[in-house]
């Protein structure tokens, strides 16, 4: 087993097809990405409600002279199992004025926790020092400015959906052109929250990959996703009932929020030049110091502190 490892090891450290794989699956695992994602899921699950209020708010102030088009808009921006309760509960939102705004504020920063996760997370998988990060006020702007970009993006994808379904259907030209057009909302969101929630300057080089990554992954869930939860809540009988609704969003979210990490972390590899790492712990390699020293020095808390990693030789 020891001679099998060694071969393995000197394997992938000569061959990046196989050495980058496996340094992005060992950062992500030294990151806990499996928890950064649940928690990303489970934050994104609480806020979709608050934001798909908040758009069909929007959508019916904004379209108030307009309903057909804010009917189909809505029917493109909710799925069908929420839309009952998305109108019953904009029903008892106030319908202008003051009492309007605030609730829209509020419901924005109930929307909230799904952005700061997010901002939590790549800023760890960034590797910047806690002393480094933005303040309590420079913190929350940033995250209520990409909770706008977002909700943003959301509006333009569900236009564009429509746009898209006044095009012939030839050849599923208008599921094409809904994904195509939704991929590219959703990259230019990606590349925005590199820049806006991480606290250090971050090069379009080292983020179009990844943001390319996300944005097919998320397009590709939001073209087959309806679809395989209706399939899912079918299937489910009277054991799981409504709760397979829940269960399937939750499955569909943690798939986008898994995929979305392993590209910032595929991103951050490339970019710090992470690899190759070593499968032998014994016999460190110059990428596995410089991770390994990443993770010390980001529990810099203070501007004054500073954390030095030192390695020794086995048996020092």
């Amino acid at each position: 087993m020891e001679r099998l490892r060694a071969w393995a090891d000197a394997l992938q450290r000569r061959h990046g097809i196989l050495g980058f794989p496996y340094a992005v699956v060992k950062k992500y695992v030294d990151d806990g990405g499996g928890r950064q994602a649940a928690l990303i899921t489970y934050y994104g699950f609480l806020s979709i409600f608050p934001l798909l209020l908040v758009a069909v708010a929007v959508l019916s102030w904004a379209l108030v002279n307009r309903p057909a088009l804010r009917t189909e808009m809505v029917e493109a921006l909710v799925p069908p199992a929420l839309q009952e309760t998305v109108n019953t509960a904009l029903i008892a939102m106030p319908t202008s004025g003051l009492p309007l705004a605030i609730g829209i504020i509020g419901l924005l920063f109930s929307a909230t926790g799904v952005v700061r996760s997010a901002y939590e997370t790549l800023n760890h998988v960034a590797a910047v020092p806690m002393r480094s990060r933005f303040g309590f006020v420079a913190r929350y702007a940033r995250i209520l400015l990409m909770l706008v970009i977002v909700l943003t993006g959301g509006l333009v994808v569900a236009a564009l959906t429509v746009a898209a379904g006044a095009l012939p259907d030839i050849g599923q030209l208008q599921r094409l052109a809904a994904g195509a057009s939704s991929a590219l909302v959703v990259f230019g969101v990606l590349v925005t929250a590199g820049r806006v929630l991480v606290a250090r300057p971050v090069s379009w080089r080292s983020t179009w990959l990844a943001a390319v990554t996300g944005a097919l992954a998320v397009a590709l869930v939001l073209s087959v996703g309806a679809r395989l939860l209706a399939l899912l809540v079918t299937k489910s009988g009277p054991v799981y009932g409504s709760f397979a609704t829940v269960a399937g969003i939750f499955a569909l979210l943690y798939l986008v929020s898994q995929t979305l990490l392993y590209a910032a972390e595929t991103a951050v590899v490339r970019s710090s030049r992470l690899w190759p790492r070593a499968l032998d712990p014994s016999r460190p390699t110059p990428a596995d110091i410089r991770a390994l020293s990443r993770l010390a020095t980001e529990q810099e808390r203070l501007v004054a502190q500073r954390i030095t990693v030192q390695f020794t030789a086995p048996g020092e």
